[in-house]
């Protein structure tokens, strides 16, 4: 959750522009010339292990398949058995259901889709082109369900040549259904749109075999109840908004949940100037097929365009808030042409310096407006004017805040005043909107497949407190229960308001301000390489006690030198099993290193060795423990043996660290250890206590207050 916190006077508003590329660490890599887009990007390993994560993605992306050459430029027809298609001029509507071929190029002509209720309709486009300038290209008004098949080895395209504000218009994408939406096939189908989202289904949208490259001002996907996507090569291209979005999180009448973003095959390439992916509900990647996702957000989708608009919020305070009605800002100007309805969507729950929380609510001011309204309307009612149950008396825009906070509502009047929204302590290199990889209002869940992450804001990031259409708030958790996710991130890594959960499968941060953050944190097994320029792992504080468990599997966990910690909780620690490699932050210790809590440090079970500033050291009780306070580490290769000459641990360093404590259930009373360095004896020790060796004054429970809310 985008953490927005005390309101300060003067302040100038945001400007949504994606800033310069991040410098933390990674190189600009090479563009690929036929699509203009990042496609590799390099990690700094200069500090730390061996066992560095690669930025690079799994799978290569994939190559731009759009080829002009291949476009029909023979005449158009629709045929069909059903017969029931209507010709107007270039016009043609389609009535009833059955299959309908497609073929040849309709200049600046509509399909339309005006069948009954239950009739499912199916499109074979076999070497299709349709351009429209006054209106969906396939404009799907009504019928059970439409399929848009693009025939094995043909090649189709669908470009929508509308101008001006998309703000009130309904039929707003270049293909746009009213209905569910199936794109499949074994062909290729090429959309394009400046206007706003590229394909779009106000119910169920979902892709299948299809090669499909999408380019839109808006939402590249969009399926208000759902997206899915079972297999093809799909790439898909926002230039100012968000790649993959949801919209509704409330239940069907045949107890569907809506507004899940599902992945479950093929590769999908996303290069989007806000969120990758954004789902009102959950977002969910499996394998049931071979499944790739590359995620390039702002900066690193050099295809993408500034994002359009000027970040504002709408604060509402949760007494005021409701579900039930829209939010909508009207922008217009002191003379008598029209002016523009913007939608404020939910972002994010604010927790101010007052004692109440509020909603926040993102719109953004297009450019060369002067004056504002506040219009409250009914849920899913379009704005004009007249039809609002509550709206302010319009005033000039506050160029100086970047929010307004309505302060009551009375006899249909909101009031309210301009106010500034300081967005925390996240990283400075962070875009000013959301240009997150992966945004879900309840939990991203990942099953399997490959998922590697470009992103100017956080990877992975879950919200809670998110009012759902279903009547529940979101949880906001993140789960990886196989696969393989890598993240090069601005700012968080992994974010989950609530839990965050590494199962099984392999999570790797390559950059990021901090690597794995959540309330919770919980390590079950898999391999997990964390690098963070402040925390490697910070469980902040929640809705419940911060908490960072670690029960099993491998991690090793990175931050540079200087105020950080490789692991930070403001509640305590927990190690019952498994393996951690902590390669810590400020050399001395205290309130920064390579361990540090509010609470307790306790391990009972697994080995961790923890390099770097010493915070704290594990309470009595927990496994056998060796410290060596002011050993200096320095780069090579080293194992820890017991006197029978066996490994317990070994590992390898690129860098310098100052300071150690070692805690293994392989430590046994009056044993003896060594550590050896690239083969020659470093250390040894008698186990002669609980806790051996250099201890200072250690074991308080440290400050932990880097972590963030």
């Amino acid at each position: 959750m985008k953490r927005l916190s005390a309101f300060i006077i003067l302040f100038a508003l945001l400007c949504a522009a994606c800033g310069g590329r991040a410098q933390t660490g990674s190189d600009a890599s090479t563009s690929d010339a036929a699509t203009g887009i990042i496609v590799t990007a390099t990690a700094d390993a200069s500090e730390g292990s061996t066992a560095a994560a690669t930025a690079a993605p799994e799978t290569e992306p994939l190559t731009d398949p759009t080829d002009d050459s291949k476009a029909s430029t023979d005449d158009f027809s629709v045929t069909s058995d059903a017969g029931a298609i209507t010709p107007d001029g270039a016009v043609y509507t389609i009535t009833a259901a059955g299959e309908y071929t497609l073929s040849g190029a309709l200049s600046d002509g509509q399909i339309v889709v005006d069948a009954g209720d239950d009739d499912e309709v199916k499109l074979n486009f076999t070497n299709a082109s349709v351009s429209c300038s006054f209106g969906a290209p396939i404009l799907i008004r009504n019928a059970a369900e439409v399929s848009i098949k693009a025939e094995k080895d043909t090649y189709n395209t669908v470009t929508d040549l509308r101008t001006g504000s998309a703000e009130t218009v309904e039929e707003d994408a270049a293909i746009f259904a009213a209905c569910d939406l199936k794109l499949l096939g074994k062909g290729t189908l090429i959309v394009e749109t400046a206007f706003d989202n590229g394909v779009k289904s106000k119910d169920d949208l979902s892709v299948k075999n299809l090669t499909l490259k999408v380019t839109a001002a808006g939402n590249a996907l969009k399926g208000n109840d759902s997206v899915t996507i079972k297999s093809g090569n799909l790439i898909l291209i926002s230039t100012a908004s968000d790649g993959v979005k949801t919209e509704n999180s409330d239940v069907s009448s045949k107890d569907k949940q809506r507004g899940t973003v599902t992945i479950s095959g093929g590769q999908v390439d996303i290069y989007a100037a806000c969120d990758g992916i954004s789902a009102a509900y959950n977002v969910e990647i499996s394998e049931e097929e071979t499944c790739a996702v590359n995620i390039y957000t702002a900066t690193y989708a050099d295809s993408a365009s500034v994002a359009s608009g000027a970040e504002t919020y709408l604060i509402v305070p949760t007494a005021l808030y409701s579900e039930d009605v829209d939010y909508y800002a009207y922008l217009y100007n002191d003379d008598d042409t029209a002016g523009v309805w913007v939608r404020c969507t939910y972002e994010s729950m604010v927790y101010s310096a007052r004692t109440a929380a509020y909603y926040g609510l993102l719109f953004r001011v297009p450019d060369g407006y002067r004056n504002i309204l506040i219009h409250i309307v009914p849920k899913g009612t379009q704005p004009d004017g007249m039809n609002y149950t509550a709206a302010t008396t319009g005033e000039t825009l506050n160029t100086a805040m970047n929010g307004y906070l309505v302060t009551s509502i009375s006899n249909g009047v909101i009031f309210g005043d301009w106010v500034q929204l300081n967005t925390g302590s996240g990283s400075s290199n962070k875009t000013t909107f959301s240009s997150k990889g992966i945004k879900a209002e309840n939990e991203i869940i990942v099953d399997g497949g490959s998922v590697t992450i470009f992103a100017m804001d956080d990877g992975l990031h879950a919200n809670s407190g998110t009012a759902l259409g279903n009547g529940a708030n979101g949880v906001g958790n993140v789960t990886i229960n196989g696969g393989s996710v890598t993240v090069t991130a601005a700012d968080d890594g992994l974010h989950a308001d609530g839990a965050l959960t590494v199962n099984d499968g392999t999570v790797s941060v390559v950059e990021s301000h901090e690597g794995l953050e959540a309330n919770v944190i919980t390590l079950n097994g898999g391999t997990v390489y964390v690098y963070g320029d402040d925390d490697g792992l910070n469980a902040c504080k929640g809705a419940v006690t911060p908490m960072i468990t670690i029960n099993g599997g491998y991690a090793e966990i990175r931050t540079p030198s200087g105020d950080t910690d490789a692991i930070d909780s403001n509640g305590s620690f927990l190690m019952t099993g498994g393996t951690v490699l902590v390669l810590g932050g400020a050399q001395m210790g205290g309130m920064a290193g390579s361990v540090d809590t509010d609470g307790t440090v306790t391990v009972t079970g697994g080995t961790i060795v923890a390099l770097g500033g010493i915070c704290q050291l594990p309470q009595s009780g927990s496994v056998n423990t060796y410290v060596s306070s002011g050993t200096g580490f320095s780069a090579g290769e080293y194992r820890i043996t017991d006197a029978g000459g066996n490994t317990i641990f070994s590992f390898m360093l690129s860098g310098a660290y100052t300071s150690c404590w070692i805690a293994s259930e392989a430590f046994q009373l009056n044993g003896s250890y060594t550590i050896e360095k690239d083969g020659a004896s470093f250390l040894s020790w008698t186990q002669s206590s609980e806790t051996e060796g250099a201890t200072g004054n250690y074991g308080f429970g440290g400050f932990g207050g880097h972590g963030r809310r």
